[in-house]
């Protein structure tokens, strides 16, 4: 506890007046300092030194030339990083009782504070403070500020993972942000030259994966190494496998499937460490999948601390494709973009307010013959198929109770159907489903998930295409002497194609 005595000599020994700042800049403050002659040194390396002489008000932890014995200059990369790391935007002072997060130049945030009678910055010590020069503030520290790269900067310095970053970082767009840079002269073209041009990375994969970049996010991602790459690709690319007949389609093709391929193998390997409800059980990927059970995701992998997050090295891709990039096929059927149909009379209907529970969407349609000598039929699109995949096609049926009126004695509907593709050599086929010539057959009380057929391949893939080859048609078949047993009125809910597991 100071008393008022000792309280007014801290806080003059602290304060600051304007008698104590120097005409001088940063830089030339720095470069008269003969303890900081490798800091100096990094500064010219780096441009720093012409910044640090401008107008723009800025705080620098200097550290002294003993805790630099073994920082190398001629590492122009590394060297840029660890100026970043010292140098922040604004004035900082130091005075008693203070705690304050700092944002450095490389977006890292450190905690400067008072500790007993000093300061320090992060884990260093602050070993002379408050040099105020007139852009800004000097303090000098003990030892160099550890770095941390966030997972974005981890993932091209780990030669394990040139494959992920190759392909990450070679959507960077540099984009230049005028209201943030500093600038200096006007050239000869009369341009102006910036002292300080800052930029920012616009990189798509920002908005798809998560903003890996950024430090006030956390994230834990599931990093392949290049073997990893390799293997996932080998195995995933079978399931994006796109008909080409001439060279130009052939292109097309491969285009097509190298980037789907990536697509589907890189979709769900980040996790906002944030609002995972129970990461024990299950985790929401950014690709907005679920994942039960998700231990096995990691099994194994070589883990790395970054400044906003984890990098889990993995040396396999574990997903379950079923919970990842090849989940079921769902057609409702009151889309109306995608369907045909003759000799019918069609009704979206809802089910809301009836007995019948489960409808998708609580909607369906209701199918009707244009007369009573007729079957009606309809043909759905099926987009977004996978080649390689055995699938599972089902088509969901409602009861006559779906649609809120009290039916005495309903009827069975009785139906075929039609499988449409492209075959082996690219031209459409079909094969016909009849249950041996018998029809299916849905309830009259509940709903029907009738199995069309199982473990079904298409030989190409159809995601991605404008054009939609896939469809399945439904033929209502009763004859006419079986009226009095069938309706021939379609009632549909959706089409579901599930991966076989």
């Amino acid at each position: 506890m100071l008393s008022a005595c000792e309280s007014e000599v801290w806080n003059d020994h602290y304060s600051i007046n304007k008698e104590q700042v120097s005409e001088l800049t940063l830089w030339e403050i720095i470069r008269q300092q003969p303890t900081l002659s490798k800091f100096t040194a990094a500064l010219e390396k780096t441009g720093y030194d012409k910044i640090l002489n401008a107008s723009q008000m800025y705080t620098v932890w200097a550290p002294d030339d003993a805790a630099l014995a073994s920082l190398d200059l001629d590492n122009a990369g590394l060297t840029k990083e660890f100026v970043e790391n010292h140098v922040s935007r604004y004035s900082y002072t130091a005075s008693p009782g203070m705690q304050i997060r700092v944002t450095l130049l490389n977006s890292k945030s450190i905690v400067f504070k008072s500790e007993g009678s000093g300061f320090t910055f992060g884990s260093t010590t602050v070993k002379q403070f408050n040099t105020m020069a007139r852009n800004g503030i000097l303090h000098t520290v003990g030892s160099q500020l550890p770095f941390f790269s966030n997972i974005w900067e981890y993932l091209e310095k780990d030669p394990r993972l040139d494959s992920l970053s190759t392909y990450l970082y070679s959507f960077n767009k540099i984009i230049f942000d005028e209201l943030r840079s500093i600038p200096g002269d006007v050239n000869e073209e009369g341009k102006t030259v910036y002292l300080d041009s800052v930029t920012y990375n616009d990189n798509q994969m920002f908005r798809l994966l998560g903003k890996l970049n950024v430090e006030d996010s956390t994230y834990h991602i599931l990093a392949p190494t290049n073997a990893a790459w390799i293997k996932s690709y080998s195995t995933v690319k079978n399931y994006f496998r796109y008909y080409s007949k001439t060279a130009e389609e052939k292109y097309t093709a491969d285009t097509l499937q190298r980037k789907n391929t990536i697509r589907a193998m890189l979709q769900d390997i980040v996790f906002s460490a944030n609002g995972q409800a129970s990461p024990q059980d299950s985790l929401i990927s950014t690709g907005r999948n679920t994942f039960y059970q998700p231990a096995y995701l990691f099994d194994g992998a070589t883990e790395v601390l970054a400044s906003n997050g984890k990098v889990f090295i993995v040396d396999e891709l574990k997903h379950k494709h079923w919970e990842s990039w090849n989940q079921p096929i769902v057609v409702e059927a009151e889309q109306m973009n995608g369907r045909e149909f003759v000799l019918s009379n069609l009704y979206t209907r809802s089910s809301t307010g009836s007995p019948v529970e489960g409808v998708s969407n609580e909607r369906f349609i209701e199918l009707t013959p244009t007369t009573s000598a007729v079957n009606p039929n309809i043909t759905f699109e099926i987009p977004n198929t996978l080649s390689g995949s055995p699938y599972n096609v089902y088509a969901v049926f409602v009861p006559p109770a779906a649609k809120g009126n009290a039916v005495a004695n309903p009827k069975a509907s009785k139906v075929t159907f039609q499988l449409y593709f492209a075959g082996e050599n690219g031209a459409t086929t079909s094969r016909t489903y009849n249950n041996n010539n018998q029809g299916f057959v849905t309830s009259p009380d509940s709903i029907s998930k009738i199995l069309v057929t199982s473990d079904f391949v298409f030989p190409y893939s159809s995601y991605g295409l404008d054009k939609t080859v896939v469809k399945l048609k439904i033929n209502s078949n009763v004859a006419q002497n079986q009226t009095t047993q069938y309706t021939r009125e379609l009632l549909i809910d959706c089409i579901i194609l599930e991966p076989a597991r």
